[in-house]
């Protein structure tokens, strides 16, 4: 065989070699090292904070007929003042704070507005809320959600409680440790930060809550207390 032919057929042999190699899935990525998930590395943390303003000592709530109006929310995120009000609503009839819980899907401006529909709506007490603030996370990154609470006596206006509650939801961060890793879970959705936020709140206006830290360094800095 001529050293032609020896040539031509080296070259047909790598071309088809080449081919078939070039037909093979070459796997680059490895598959993701398997994940240790012990609770306290993978879970968010909860944090939340409670402030009293104003306590009343002596009223009974329980034997009353109030109503929840619209919470009032900053024009950036005023879809979610319906949905918190609703949610505020359940909660407050779940834990049984007022003898009647009515929800009045109406917006006020003024507290005169406020005291009006209250009279129209033969209530003994109003409960008015703000949200002031919101940051939702979508359940991959930090959430967090404020929500100020008065109640109010219909008949003389009288402010029978104010408190503002607060909610953060941190996500944990992601840990390698040498071929195993940490995969944090997802924090939670808004909904269900409100309906905590809302159910912590209610249970503080049905047994009356403690009384107003006295002024001074406990009222400048709230304590935060970790689920």
């Amino acid at each position: 065989m001529s050293p032609a032919v020896k040539t031509l057929g080296i070259l047909w042999l790598i071309g088809i070699l080449a081919g078939g190699l070039g037909c093979v899935h070459w796997q680059y990525d490895l598959d993701p090292a398997p994940s240790w998930n012990p609770t306290g590395l993978a879970t968010p943390r909860i944090i939340t904070a409670d402030n009293i303003f104003v306590h009343p000592h002596s009223a009974n709530l329980r034997m009353s007929r109030a109503g929840v109006l619209i919470f009032r929310t900053a024009p950036d995120f005023a879809e979610v003042g319906p949905a918190f009000t609703r949610i505020f609503h359940q909660e407050l009839q779940a834990k049984r704070t007022f003898a009647e819980v009515v929800y009045i899907p109406e917006i006020y401006s003024t507290k005169e507005d406020a005291m009006s529909l209250a009279k129209r709506h033969n209530l003994d007490l109003l409960v008015l809320g703000e949200v002031p603030y919101y940051l939702d996370g979508g359940t991959v990154a930090n959430s967090g959600l404020q929500v100020d609470l008065k109640v109010i006596d219909a008949k003389s206006g009288q402010l029978l409680w104010s408190i503002s509650g607060s909610i953060k939801a941190v996500r944990r961060p992601i840990i390698d440790l040498w071929v195993v890793e940490t995969r944090p879970y997802p924090t939670p959705p808004m909904g269900v930060l409100a309906a905590r936020l809302a159910a912590k709140m209610a249970e503080t206006l049905e047994r009356g809550g403690p009384p107003p830290p006295p002024t001074g360094l406990a009222s400048v800095f709230p304590k935060f207390n970790g689920d």
